[in-house]
Formats: structure tokens, sequence, C-alpha cells
């Protein structure tokens, strides 16, 4: 007599532990990782890969999304390719400056050209984007020393990778991350 093979049942979503709902919403700032969204007031922790399908709790396998977003994703609106993009972007931007990285490229790419302008210690907010091409810098008043102001705008790198990380384009978001981008040296209007 032949034995009946049994489906094994697939794993059910948990609760996830603290620390790693602390760890994702960290790498998110505490915000909707879709760019153009960024709620703060409601997180829900995604599974990259979903627990049905044999994904884990791992903080690598999660993203916060809010509400909205996370039904858009289940409804089709988002692709799983923009999920990947978005996360990567959190990941390498967090890692490699801070969590409020994102938040002043966002507005930089936001603002018209020079309308920032900062003295240096305000200038130091941007040091670390500054340094990765990501900003520019130019000086505009130098007050015989006494007063020097700065206007700090996003660079055509920076513009270059805000716009594949909004689009979810993994990647166009590669190339623009591991090196220099055709035109670097303009700014963007």
């Amino acid at each position: 007599m032949a034995k009946k093979k049994t489906k094994s049942k697939p794993r059910e979503r948990e609760n996830l532990p603290l620390k790693t709902r602390l760890i994702v919403l960290t790498e998110s700032g505490y915000r909707c990782a879709v760019p153009t969204c960024r709620n703060i007031l409601a997180l829900d922790m995604h599974h990259i890969w979903e627990v049905s399908a044999g994904g884990s709790d791992d903080p690598s396998n999660l993203i916060a999304l809010c509400p909205t977003c996370h039904a858009l994703y289940h409804r089709g609106t988002y692709k799983q390719e923009s999920i990947y993009a978005w996360k990567a972007m959190l990941v390498a931007i967090t890692r490699a400056f801070d969590v409020e990285a994102i938040d002043r490229l966002l507005f930089l790419e936001s603002c018209k050209k020079d309308f920032l302008v900062v003295s240096g210690d305000g200038l130091l907010w941007f040091g670390r984007l500054i340094a990765a091409g990501l900003a520019s810098v130019d000086q505009k008043s130098n007050n015989n020393w006494q007063i020097v102001t700065y206007a700090v705008n996003i660079s055509y790198k920076g513009c270059q990778l805000i716009e594949a990380w909004k689009q979810g384009d993994r990647t166009r978001l590669r190339k623009v991350m591991s090196g220099p981008v055709p035109g670097g040296s303009a700014i963007s209007p």
C-alpha cells in the first residue's frame, strides 16, 4: 500500500522580536522606506521574501513600510524589484553615512539651486555627502572671514541616486553607487 504524501505546512508569520523591529526601524530612520512616501505615523514590517515562501525574520529580509505602501505592494502597485532597490538604498546610505543622510538628500533634491545657504557650522551637516560627491558646496559670501556662507546643493550624482531610488531601479542604483556618473559635474535645475 502506497503511503500518502503530506504537504508540509508553510511557516506562519510570528511576532517579530523587539530587537529585530528596532534594527529595521532604525535602518529606515523610523520612516516608510518608499522614497516618495517617508510616512512616520505607523509602520509595518514587510518580509521581502515572504514567510510563506520560506523567508526569514532576519532584519536583512525586512523593510519598514507604512500600511498604505504595504497594501500597495500586495496589490501589485509596487514591484518586488522596487522593494529590493529601496532596501538596498537604506542599507547603503545608513551604513555609509547615517540615518539622516537620506532625508538630507531628499531635502536638497527638493530645493532650487543655491536655496540652502549655511554657515560653516551648517556645512558640517552635509560634509559626508559632499565628500561622497552626492552634494556640492560653493562659497557665497565672505565678510573679511567674520561671516562666511556657503550654498549647499545636491550634485548630479546625488540627483541620479535619488531618481534611481524613487524609481526602484536596482540596476541604475548600483551603477550610481559604484562609480562616477557621466556628466557628474553639473547641478540639476
